[in-house]
């Protein structure tokens, strides 16, 4: 029964249940949107701009997306130092952190800047990404670093406010930016599909709608909704520096980690076949991972459940929890990938064209691969919420040396099929490793006496129930 000062463990459970479900909900009918418009920018972008600058195109944003390590942890940092103060109702301590972080990632983005400028005139880019006997190719891929590289300082220093709204179980409104966002995109393709575009034009399209809803979304976050948090210079302080660092010291490792494997495929693609190869993988490949980023998406909100669980010693929850949650996401990559493997290439022809249909032995060793990477994403969410992210950091790391490793390797004389099956070797052992790991970490805590659950705050259940 729950009384006016506490809750009970099976209301813990039932509340964790709600909030968890509440917002992994609204972020797949986000992940739905922006994917439904990717599949309709996608082919539009391929007629726009051709093979081969779309290969650029998709090249750079890998590249790009290696500048995400330049955020150093920080962002998740940040969310997780909000979510603590957040459950101590104390705001002024929210103020400060989110006053720090905003400075933090202005300083990170000033830094940015000045390294993206000169960067993206290096000589050495153009064999990088595969253009260096094209020079025509060449100066678009030295204007498109520069440009992607700009907006993406600029939108880091806006990254605290997504940040913010997760700390605050607030998700759904950076949600709701993202679907604008996706919007703004496929319109913006539209138009120039039908008058025709550079490159570079394309880029700024791209680009430009998501800066916008993040700053749309920051105005309205502490304009309107909280401008008792509103950052400001003067409640900078040193101490919520330590914290945010503190959380987001090995959460950078793991970042660092995944980005060795999510963003090298196109890098070595085109470093190794050509520009031209990376669609012909990229594009097949982006249906396994609109599935894999559905997975994540359901069991991400779960990271603040399980550690609320464990610092109360429910282990039982978060045991029964842990095996759901592996079940449901290993069964869905896996029925989708048999169907991807089954229906793929006739699918792939009518969507993005012949071009970049893939072969059969593809699409299955994609399908492994898949399984493989959902399943060690799902196990990595219970090692993080259980505290234990430096274990989950060294997995990743050993499986992103032997990724690289094994695609540089294998590639030359495999080609495209190299890909997959340098992921099934990298992570083949990370999900087994992982369970056990985790499993005996949790027998081990319930093995000892625990206390009784804590009391939570009956404010702060009634704040959740009134959003």
């Amino acid at each position: 029964m729950t009384t006016a000062a506490h809750i009970t463990i099976d209301h813990l459970r039932r509340e964790r249940e709600r909030l968890a479900w509440l917002t992994a909900k609204v972020g797949v009918l986000a992940r739905v949107v922006s994917y439904a418009a990717r599949l309709v920018v996608i082919p539009l972008s391929l007629k726009l701009l051709g093979a081969e600058r779309y290969g650029l195109w998709l090249t750079v944003g890998s590249l790009i997306a290696w500048l995400g390590m330049s955020d150093f942890g920080f962002s998740q940092g940040l969310v997780n130092a909000i979510a603590e103060s957040s459950g101590r109702d104390d705001r002024a301590a929210i103020r400060r952190l989110v006053s720090t972080g905003f400075t933090l990632f202005a300083l990170l983005s000033l830094i940015l800047t000045l390294f993206v400028i000169p960067a993206s005139s290096w000589r050495p880019l153009e064999r990088l990404l595969g253009v260096a006997g094209n020079p025509a190719l060449a100066r678009d891929a030295h204007l498109l670093l520069l440009i992607c590289g700009l907006f993406f300082a600029a939108s880091l220093s806006l990254r605290a406010v997504d940040s913010v709204c997760q700390g605050l179980q607030e998700g759904y409104l950076a949600a709701g930016s993202a679907i604008g966002a996706a919007a703004l995109n496929l319109v913006a393709v539209a138009v120039l599909y039908w008058r025709g575009a550079s490159l570079s034009a394309f880029a700024l399209a791209m680009a430009a709608p998501s800066l916008l809803a993040t700053a749309a979304l920051g105005v309205y976050l502490f304009v309107i909704r909280h401008p008792d948090l509103r950052p400001s210079l003067r409640h900078w302080e040193r101490s919520a520096l330590g914290t945010i660092v503190r959380f987001g010291g090995p959460l950078f490792v793991l970042q660092l980690a995944n980005l060795a494997i999510l963003y090298s495929m196109n890098l070595l693609i085109a470093n190794l076949l050509g520009a031209g190869e990376v669609p012909r993988y990229s594009v097949p490949y982006s249906l396994f991972m609109i599935v894999a980023g559905l997975c994540y998406l359901i069991v991400q909100p779960y990271i603040p459940a399980y550690a609320e669980a464990f610092r109360r010693g429910d282990v039982a929850w978060i045991r029964r929890r842990a095996l759901k949650s592996l079940a449901i996401t290993t069964g869905l990559m896996a029925t989708a990938g048999l169907v991807l493997v089954a229906v793929g290439r006739p699918l792939i022809r009518l969507w993005a064209g012949p071009s970049v249909v893939p072969e059969t032995e593809l699409l299955f060793l994609m399908t492994v691969f898949s399984v493989l990477l959902v399943s060690a994403a799902t196990n990595g969410v219970l090692l993080i919420g259980l505290g234990r992210v430096w274990a989950k950091a060294l997995l990743q790391i050993a499986a992103s040396g032997i990724f690289v490793i094994a695609a540089w390797a294998m590639l030359p004389h495999l080609g495209l099929v190299a890909v997959p099956l340098a992921g099934i070797a990298a992570f083949i052992a990370d999900p087994v490793i992982s369970l056990l790991y985790a499993l005996s970490f949790i027998r081990s805590r319930s093995q000892r006496s625990t206390p009784p659950p804590e009391p939570v705050p009956a404010s702060i259940i009634a704040a959740e129930y009134a959003d």
